[in-house]
């Protein structure tokens, strides 16, 4: 009699039991979406000569060209920031950081 009671009991929490399982691995993250605008491309002063571009001083004396033209950074805006970093190893070296916004 025990068993004819505990049976349905069984069977209703399954499912709920099942369900309740995270749907995502662990450690995963997943994007959707599209890329609309193409990134900004950097580069040495000089690097796009023959294309429209800006040059942006990051610190006194270290300057980098900034392709303006059908990306990201077209029309004037920077959706992008920029810092210099010296290397504690050198005096006239270091490293240019670019964080998109």
């Amino acid at each position: 009699m025990k068993l004819k009671t505990a049976l349905p009991s069984v069977l209703l929490l399954l499912p709920l039991i099942a369900s309740a399982a995270p749907a995502s691995q662990s450690g995963e993250i997943r994007f959707t979406g599209q890329i609309v605008d193409s990134g900004c491309q950097v580069g040495l002063v000089g690097a796009f000569a023959d294309r429209e571009s800006r040059q942006i001083e990051i610190k006194p004396g270290v300057k980098v060209d900034v392709d303006s033209d059908r990306n990201a950074c077209s029309h004037q805006s920077l959706p992008i920031s920029m810092r210099y970093e010296a290397l504690k190893t050198s005096t006239d070296k270091g490293i240019v950081i670019i964080s998109y916004l």
